[in-house]
């Protein structure tokens, strides 16, 4: 039993045998022919592939001009003596040289007249603006229209003498001085003469009808001083009437404790402005000087029943309007 199995596993592997022989031989390329290329594992970053043995059948391949490796790595490359060669190239080949050419003349363009440098500019300050000055001599005039009424004393006959017996409504011409303090504040001295007419008690004379009054005041400009500003004036002052009958002059005086003015000033420039304005004013004769003789004796009075120096004991109210425009200067000022 024991030699009929050795035979049989002897006759197993004769068989596989033969099988692979047969199988290699029915693989293998003809005989002169190349054989495939062996697979190559990819090299890593870095580094060099090894050389492969070439397979068998194959043709050694040629010399790259590398050494075998050697134990240890390939050996460092020297560099030929003198350092590494230069590579050499072909000279250089050129065109022919071009001739110089003489360059055309430069054009010069005509001259232009140089303009004359403009002549220096000055320098003028701007106007300054309209305005009242602080401070300055204010002097003036102011005409005007004067317009008695009421009565001046009680006669004899127990009847009022009125202003028109004596004078009647007329002209003004004044003349003021003073100073500007602050723009609106204003103290000031005035002379005003009236041009009357001829009273009732001198029909058909040529008697002649006159009043003064001089006294101080003050003026206060509210608003726009400087352009346009409300005026208001207090004044007081003597008041004079004068009648003068050929060689007589009578006169009547008494103080006029109070005048208002009120109106407007309006500044033309810097230093001159116009103001019309509007007065009113009031007091009782008092004191008198000389004599004259009525002209008319209608009611048998000849005269004043107060004459040379006596005092008016019978007093009457009397009032002044008046209508003026007066034109002063702000001399100095700035």
């Amino acid at each position: 039993m024991r030699k009929a199995s050795t035979g049989a596993i002897a006759v197993a592997t004769g068989i596989a045998g033969l099988f692979f022989a047969a199988s290699a031989f029915a693989q293998a390329p003809p005989q002169g022919a190349p054989l495939p290329p062996l697979p190559q594992s990819q090299p890593q970053p870095g580094t060099q592939p090894a050389p492969q043995p070439p397979p068998q059948g194959y043709p050694p391949p040629p010399q790259q001009g590398y050494p075998p490796p050697q134990q240890g790595g390939y050996p460092q490359q020297q560099p030929p003596q003198g350092g590494y060669a230069q590579p050499q190239y072909p000279p250089p080949q050129y065109g022919p040289t071009p001739q110089y050419q003489q360059p055309p003349p430069y054009y010069q363009q005509p001259q232009q007249p140089v303009p004359p440098p403009p002549p220096p500019v000055e320098y003028n300050e701007p106007p300054e603006p309209t305005h009242a000055p602080k401070f300055s001599l204010w002097a003036g005039g102011r005409l005007g229209f004067l317009g008695f009424g009421g009565n001046f004393y009680t006669n004899e006959l127990s009847e009022g003498e009125t202003t028109g017996n004596f004078a009647k409504n007329g002209l003004s011409l004044g003349v003021d001085v003073g100073a500007r303090l602050g723009k609106r504040y204003l103290p000031y001295v005035f002379l005003e003469h009236g041009f009357m007419g001829q009273g009732h008690r001198f029909d058909g004379s040529s008697a002649t009808a006159s009043t003064d009054l001089l006294g101080v005041g003050f003026r206060y400009t509210a608003g726009d001083v400087d352009s346009a500003g409300f005026l208001t004036d207090l004044s007081i002052g003597v008041r004079t009437v004068t009648v003068k009958n050929g060689a007589q002059t009578y006169k009547m005086s008494s103080l006029e404790i109070f005048r208002l003015g009120l109106g407007a000033e309006i500044r033309i420039s810097t230093l001159f402005v116009l103001s019309p304005m509007a007065t009113l004013s009031g007091g009782a004769m008092s004191d008198t000087e000389g004599n004259v003789d009525f002209a008319s004796k209608g009611d048998g009075v000849p005269g004043p029943t107060y004459h040379d120096g006596k005092q008016i004991g019978n007093q009457r109210g009397y009032i002044v309007v008046g209508l003026h425009c007066g034109a002063h200067f702000d001399i100095f000022g700035k």
